[in-house]
């Protein structure tokens, strides 16, 4: 008999159906990334503006 493999994508043991295990793994889970370039990167709270550096020089402190 041989031993079923633990894997690193977070299901353990797989003995049955490892294609679906791994399919419905975090792996393959859908993620949103936001764009920093072209299309879907306008962000309404700009970087440049007076505001942004006292909000960035609060958070580090």
């Amino acid at each position: 008999m041989n031993k079923p493999a633990a894997t690193e994508h977070g299901r353990g043991e797989i003995r049955d159906n490892a294609i679906k295990a791994l399919v419905t793994s975090k792996l393959f889970q859908t993620r949103v990334v936001k764009a920093k370039k072209g299309k879907g990167s306008y962000n309404r709270k700009g970087r440049n503006s007076k505001d942004y550096a006292l909000v960035v020089s609060a958070h580090r402190h």
